[in-house]
């Protein structure tokens, strides 16, 4: 993602959520957003510092490393 302004359903697809959850998630403040009017949106920029924010990177016992998104909680 980019420094567009996308919608949350634009979001939902890109994280592989519902419309749903992603609004749950707006409105208890855990993922950056914008509201023109009564509208959401969320700034691509924003997006991925806040994937980045929410990253864990995991050894696994045979040596590997897997990166693992922990939002949504």
């Amino acid at each position: 993602m980019d420094d567009k302004i996308y919608t949350i359903p634009e979001v939902a697809l890109y994280l592989k959520l519902s419309k749903t959850k992603l609004y749950d998630m707006v409105q208890k403040g855990k993922i950056p957003h914008v509201r023109i009017g009564r509208n959401v949106r969320i700034r691509g920029s924003d997006l991925n510092k806040w994937i980045e924010a929410n990253c864990i990177t995991i050894k696994t016992p045979d040596g590997y490393f897997g990166r693992f998104h922990v939002f949504g909680k």
